[in-house]
């Protein structure tokens, strides 16, 4: 799996910079506030870099097919520099066809992951899809920061997976630390979104800044 895996994003590195089409695909639960925001910011950073190649989708392994983002992310992420107003959620067997053809996969969640590889393991029409699936996927945690997995996924019980999870924002009061948290959490998104594409391009991020203009020196 570790070589499969590795190589596998290789040649993915290399489409991108070939100019060849790329499609990666982002998912949480609901597909409501963090994956919306993460398909965003990766989706700009790759067009702010000229790299017109590469699509970016988003979904959730338990969405209400097509309920909008929470209002707090939309006003959060307006201030960051990204429209959500138009956001709606898609299921996963919306985006399957996705999935399917999709590059990369970027789970908030390994444990998110987990669910997507599980739809079609009892599938005979589906044979090898889940092999498929954790070879071109990664949680976002995982890859931006360099921490990502190399064994099988069975093996992953316990600790190793631990870490590798954005924190929901959901559930949060109504208050003005829980709405600074809100935005904390979602500033988090953010940063992993850019490191990742700064994997994926080799582009340094160094003496950028965020969509809101902020200079943020987001190097792992």
């Amino acid at each position: 799996m570790a070589l499969t895996k590795l190589g596998h994003l290789a040649e993915v590195k290399k489409k991108i910079a070939s100019g060849k089409p790329v499609s990666i695909g982002v998912f949480c639960t609901g597909n409501s506030d963090r994956s919306p925001l993460a398909r965003a910011v990766i989706e700009k950073r790759f067009r702010d870099l000229g790299f017109n190649n590469v699509a970016v989708f988003s979904f959730g392994v338990a969405a209400q097919s097509g309920k909008g983002s929470s209002s707090r992310t939309v006003r959060h992420a307006a201030a960051m520099g990204y429209d959500l107003s138009r956001h709606r959620s898609t299921t996963l067997s919306e985006a399957l066809p996705q999935v399917k053809k999709a590059d990369l996969l970027f789970a908030i969640s390994p444990s998110h992951l987990a669910v997507v590889a599980e739809i079609p393991a009892d599938d005979p029409r589906e044979a090898g899809l889940s092999k498929e699936i954790l070879r071109k996927g990664w949680s976002l945690v995982g890859f931006a920061n360099k921490k990502e997995w190399t064994k099988r996924w069975r093996l992953l019980a316990g600790g190793i997976a631990r870490g590798l999870s954005v924190t929901d924002p959901y559930g949060l009061p109504e208050t003005s630390e829980g709405d600074k948290e809100w935005r904390k959490r979602l500033d988090n998104v953010e940063r992993l979104g850019l490191n990742a594409v700064k994997r994926l391009t080799g582009r340094p991020l160094r003496g950028s800044t965020t969509a809101s203009g902020e200079f943020k020196r987001y190097i792992k």
